[in-house]
């Protein structure tokens, strides 16, 4: 059984490899594209969604909001109700690299499941979200 996880694994890290080339011109290696695709996937999201959404651990998360935001890719902004929560949005340059970002993935989405009838795929989605993370 560890054949299967270990198989996730490699493919998570030659994703990441893969990414971390195509994205080091931008200064957006070691997975800080996603998040600038999260973001203006759901704009306004606070920084522990965020990090939940994504499975990464809020101090983590909110470094590289930091980093990002520093960089001109996301800004933050008081949430309305409450002060102490912080909202995340995309500026205009993080919504300008946003079609690359998404073309990127779509590419190595394709290419990941080309060999996938649609059952396939959809079986493939359903046997994932049964696991336990």
């Amino acid at each position: 059984m560890f054949d299967i996880i270990r198989r996730i694994g490699a493919i998570t890290r030659l994703i990441q490899i893969e990414s971390n080339q195509y994205f080091k011109d931008q200064r957006l290696n070691n997975n800080l594209f996603i998040y600038i695709i999260r973001v203006v996937e759901q704009p306004g999201m606070f920084l522990g969604e965020l990090a939940d959404s994504m499975q990464i651990d809020r101090t983590t998360s909110f470094r590289t909001v930091k980093k990002l935001t520093e960089m001109g890719y996301l800004r933050l902004a008081n949430d309305q109700d409450n002060l102490k929560i912080k909202r995340v949005y995309p500026t205009k340059r993080g919504e300008r690299i946003y079609p690359e970002l998404h073309a990127f993935e779509q590419r190595k989405s394709d290419q990941l499941l080309a060999d996938l009838s649609p059952a396939e795929r959809e079986q493939l989605n359903q046997l994932l979200n049964k696991l336990k993370v």
